[in-house]
């Protein structure tokens, strides 16, 4: 297939410890600032093609040739979701660029998904992966999901009972999908059946008002983006606490993008208009706020998708500064 024959040309060439760069200390890049405990540490910055040293040129006239000039000077267009592999592999979506980044930091090799049997993604948002290694792309402009096994070759696609899927989030046997589009949570089998879903539009609670991203563990945390709130439920759909309201101070959003849980259940949660990560425990209260709006260390502009992995590393993508930032949350 065309895709496979991209991923060819890239996939041996790329080095990501290149593109892998440090900015400022790390050591000294903690939140909340000393004497008080550290718990939040910045690691290190994955950005752009202009950190390679050599075949930069090659790749460039690839990305140039694919997706415009403007690409061949940046990695990423206009990133946006990610998730994490048991094995510590990246999935970024980027419907800027209408394709998904595959980023394997433990053989520091970069490739990306262009198309599948189901045609091209036009504008990929969420993804999400299984235990046993099948990935869940939502496509919003396409109305659909589809599944790839671990050699990135479509399995099968998700198309009815949505219209605009964006988050994603797998938790057992259940693909949990927010659909945007009529507001509400849907719930799929690890095979693409239709199994329930909840919700409608309003402002009461179990109500969305477009609803963008979940992640979900013993319950389902729902960003309700136009009702600026996290809404929790049981994993059978009946809602349970709300936090947040509409502002632009800490322990409020003005625009909450995406969500995601650390080893303590303590919630996350970014902000893309505070342009930065507020970190919550499960009862909703605010913990911590870590970054500040710009492009330099910690800072942030336009944070959106969010992952967390067994170890604790959080990867954050920033869409206006094109790069993935990760932290590590330190007990």
């Amino acid at each position: 297939m065309l895709r496979n024959r991209y991923r060819t040309l890239i996939i041996s060439i790329v080095i990501i410890t290149r593109v892998v760069s440090a900015q400022g200390d790390s050591n000294k890049i903690v939140w909340p600032s000393p004497p008080e405990q550290a718990r939040i540490q910045y690691v290190r910055t994955i950005s752009s093609l202009q950190s390679f040293e050599q075949k930069q040129g090659f790749i460039s006239g690839i990305f140039g040739f694919l997706f415009g000039d403007e690409s061949s000077a940046q990695w990423f267009v206009q990133p946006l979701g990610i998730t994490v592999s048991s094995a510590g592999k990246l999935y970024v979506t980027d419907p800027g660029a209408g394709i998904v980044h595959v980023i394997d930091q433990k053989e520091k090799e970069y490739s990306f998904i262009k198309e599948t049997e189901f045609g091209n993604f036009i504008s990929p948002v969420g993804c999400a992966m299984s235990s046993d290694g099948i990935l869940f792309i939502s496509d919003s402009e396409r109305g659909d999901i589809i599944a790839l096994d671990e050699d990135d070759d479509a399995l099968f696609k998700i198309s009815d009972h949505i219209t605009r899927p964006t988050g994603l989030q797998v938790q057992g046997d259940r693909l949990y999908v927010t659909e945007t589009g009529r507001h509400a949570v849907v719930v799929f089998d690890l095979k693409g059946n239709y199994v329930t879903e909840f919700g409608r539009r309003g402002e009461g609670a179990g109500e969305f008002n477009f609803p963008v991203q979940l992640s979900v563990r013993d319950s389902i945390y729902v960003i309700d983006a136009l009702n600026y709130r996290v809404q929790k439920f049981d994993l059978t759909g009946n809602v349970g606490s709300t936090f947040g309201k509409q502002g632009n101070v800490t322990g409020r959003f003005a625009s909450p993008k995406g969500i995601a849980l650390d080893s303590d259940g303590n919630i996350y949660v970014t902000d893309a208009l505070m342009d930065c990560l507020q970190i919550f425990n499960a009862k909703g209260e605010l913990l911590l706020v870590v970054g500040k709006k710009g492009t330099g260390a910690g800072e942030f502009m336009t944070p959106s998708g969010i992952a967390i992995d067994r170890e604790d590393n959080i990867y954050i993508v920033e869409s206006l500064n094109r790069r993935i930032q990760v932290f590590r949350y330190i007990k």
